[in-house]
């Protein structure tokens, strides 16, 4: 939380960001935040204004393949990895501990950065997080025109926390996974559609 305050000024200079719905983070509680993928400097423009620290699920690829002190970062910041090979179970886990003791896990579902303006698309995997955990999800909107850089305007846009219960999730069997990635989707391609 520290280092997410220390670069918050130079992120408002560099990025020029409007926010909307901010009321909607919740103040405390576990929570799940889901958001498309824009660019590699997402987590830190969604985390500004949130007053917790937010652990973010990270491709393992950013802690091997960038050096250690890349490494020693994604850390401080509170990111954990995941192999996006495989069914990680340890991250899954990892994330899990960290809700159930009243913390916020962000996840990036798409997998990857989407450049373009392409709808949402999430791979169904998150859903499980929400089933193993109980929490609600956050929904967030990253939009802008062309590719995210600085000095351009950027839309982050918090939608309501969707409780867990109200998504179609049966215990943890795939359609009901792949319905709640749906539910999730329609709602998020709303906001970036200016519909919510």
């Amino acid at each position: 939380m520290f280092l997410l305050r220390l670069f918050t000024p130079a992120g408002r200079l560099f990025f020029w960001v409007r926010y909307h719905g901010v009321r909607n983070i919740p103040p405390n509680g576990k929570l799940i935040v889901c958001s498309n993928h824009k660019s590699v400097v997402d987590p830190f423009l969604i985390a500004m204004p949130f007053q917790r620290n937010i652990h973010y699920m990270a491709k393992s690829e950013l802690f091997t393949d960038h050096g250690p002190l890349a490494r020693a970062f994604l850390y401080a910041m509170g990111a954990f990895p995941v192999n996006r090979n495989t069914g990680d179970m340890k991250s899954m886990c990892t994330a899990v501990h960290i809700l159930k003791n009243g913390g916020i896990v962000g996840i990036f579902p798409q997998g990857k950065c989407v450049f373009d303006d392409s709808p949402f698309c999430p791979k169904a995997g998150f859903s499980l997080l929400a089933a193993r955990s109980g929490a609600p999800v956050l929904l967030v909107a990253i939009s802008c025109r062309g590719v995210l850089r600085p000095f351009k305007s950027v839309n982050i846009r918090f939608g309501h926390a969707v409780p867990c219960s109200s998504l179609p999730i049966h215990g943890t069997s795939a359609s009901g996974m792949r319905k709640a990635a749906a539910e999730i989707a329609a709602q998020i391609n709303a906001m970036l559609e200016g519909k919510e």
